[in-house]
């Protein structure tokens, strides 16, 4: 190795293998310049450590941000969690205090049998039963001879065996009632607006005056309830009856309306729900629906025909005028969709009308449009006894019912609904009402004075309405009859005033300023309605106080 050559050498020490060996020998190793280069690299190496110290640094702290936010993310989710629970025990606590359990009564002694005491037979009493005998028979032929020339209906036949129990069973005669006489309905005319001159004073007579009518009942044992009141619960039940006996004849092979029925409910559902105000808003909602309706008439929609007497609240016989569906049945499926439009038009006020009262106008357009088209009455005459059947169920404080808000067989008469096993708050029960309130009022106060159709619900049905709730006694008042009653006036009392001008004015005077001294001390729903008269005072200038 010692004999080697310089260039031997100098090809050993730049051998690729041992390039650092070669630098490390080489006789410059010491100079400015190697020392400059190595400080270069220095630098430039603990520039690199300390930006990747920096990074690892800031995703350090990133990090503990994160950590720190869902810390605090657990910490709000057990604080809800926690607020939850004492709600729920809070809801619980005002259910339970709500609830009351009614004692019974004491039962009462049992009455001595009573001895039988042979009298003598009165001459006289004697006489004037045979005389009263002898009367009914001279009244007997011509009872015969009436009911020959008024021979009972022939039985419409049924299709199938479907809807056989409709009108039979399950209502009974739909026009008597047990142990009483029917209560003929007098014909409701409606006073044109601005025509009215009853005076202030004979109005407050009027609102606490019973409906005229042809009931033999004392007045001492007449009820409250409007007398159609039990009238509609039979034809809610009747509608009940007819949609399970409909969607079981839609299920049977090679049905017509096989797949078809859920689609058309869905289609009104939706198309009511579309329902908005402004002029022309509503033309392309109530088209679609009104030519299903022509559909299930026409026998586009083949549906079976059944009774329509069990969906009326009076009685009805056979125009002697040209009109239309005059004959004794209707298409089954006719009734079910104008059944499914009243539903409809109920959940619409419950749903949109309790915030805003407002809302209910378009409704009550559409409602009256549907119910006033002479295609879609029978026998000359509205169906809208359908809609008021659903009505009476769901706010039956506007045909007279009264009940107790805290016990639970007064919330049943007052249609408070219930959530499972307990009743919905009170808020949402005030909601229900209100909008329901207003909804009747929609309803009940159109004008149509200078509309070619008739009013299917004229104004005196507003007016009997607000009598039932007016004229409570103090001990029976309840807080949902001031709810619904404020929501059946506040914007509406124009229309009203239109329709009984000095009449509504006392109506109005007794509803706003009369009626809430009577109501409990603590209502707020008795100062909402004295607040009401306060905005009429200093928005319309009408003076109640």
């Amino acid at each position: 190795m010692a004999n080697s050559s310089p260039l031997r050498r100098s090809q050993l020490l730049s051998s690729p293998d041992r390039g650092y060996l070669s630098s490390f020998l080489l006789e410059d190793r010491n100079t400015a310049l190697s020392h400059h280069e190595a400080l270069t690299a220095a630098q430039a190496e603990h520039s690199r450590v300390r930006e990747a110290a920096i990074r690892v640094y800031e995703l350090h702290e990133l990090k503990e941000e994160h950590n720190r936010i869902l810390e605090q993310e657990h910490r709000e989710q057990e604080r809800l969690k926690a607020e939850a629970a004492i709600a729920a025990e809070e809801r619980r606590l005002q259910e339970l205090r709500a609830k009351s359990i009614p004692k019974p009564p004491p039962p009462k002694p049992q009455p001595e049998p009573i001895k039988p005491v042979e009298k003598p037979i009165d001459k006289k009493k004697q006489l004037s039963t045979a005389a009263l005998t002898s009367e009914v028979k001279k009244v007997e032929p011509s009872t015969q001879t009436q009911t020959k020339a008024n021979p009972p209906a022939a039985k419409s036949p049924q299709s199938n065996g479907l809807f056989s129990n409709l009108g039979k069973s399950a209502l009974g005669n739909p026009f008597s009632t047990a142990g009483q006489q029917q209560v003929p309905v007098p014909p409701q005319q409606v006073a044109a607006p601005n025509q009215n001159k009853t005076s202030i004073a004979a109005a407050s007579s009027i609102l606490t005056q019973q409906p005229a009518t042809q009931n033999p009942i004392p007045q001492q044992q007449r009820s409250h309830l409007d007398p159609l009141s039990d009238r509609y619960v039979q034809i809610h039940r009747a509608l009940k009856l007819l949609r399970k006996d409909l969607l079981a004849a839609s299920k049977v092979g090679g049905s017509p309306l096989k797949g078809k029925i859920g689609t058309i409910r869905r289609e009104i559902r939706v198309s009511i729900g579309q329902l908005t105000s402004g002029r022309g808003a509503n033309v392309q909602p109530t088209s679609k629906i009104m030519s299903l309706l022509r559909q299930s008439l026409d026998g586009q929609l083949p549906s079976p025909a059944i009774e329509a007497s069990p969906f009326i609240a009076t009685p009805r016989d056979a125009s002697s005028q040209d009109v239309p569906n005059n004959g004794a049945t209707l298409p089954s499926l006719f009734i079910y969709l104008m059944n499914i439009i009243a539903k409809g038009i109920i959940s619409q006020f419950i749903n949109e009308c309790g915030a805003n009262p407002k809302a209910a106008d378009p409704i009550g357009v559409f409602a009256a449009q549907v119910f006033s088209h002479n295609d879609f009455s029978w026998r000359g005459q509205s169906l809208i006894d359908i809609l008021l059947a659903k009505l009476r169920v769901v706010c039956p404080v506007l045909f007279g019912s009264r009940g107790n808000d805290k016990t639970e067989r007064g919330r049943q008469a007052l249609g408070w609904k219930k959530d499972g096993p307990s009743w919905v708050p009170e808020q949402n029960h005030n909601d229900r009402m209100a909008g329901l309130g207003a909804g009747f009022a929609s309803i009940s106060l159109r004008d149509f004075s200078k509309a070619s159709k008739k009013n299917p619900y004229p104004p005196t049905n507003y007016w009997k309405a607000f009598a039932c709730i007016v004229n409570c006694p103090a001990n029976e008042i309840s807080n949902t009859q001031l709810v619904v009653l404020r929501s059946m006036i506040d914007g509406h009392e124009q229309r009203f005033l239109n329709f009984y001008g000095n009449a509504a004015v006392a109506a109005l005077r007794l509803a706003l300023v009369d009626f809430p001294k009577k109501a409990p001390a603590n209502s707020s729903a008795a100062g909402s309605l004295r607040a009401l008269a306060d905005i009429l005072h200093s928005e319309g200038g009408l003076a109640l106080a």
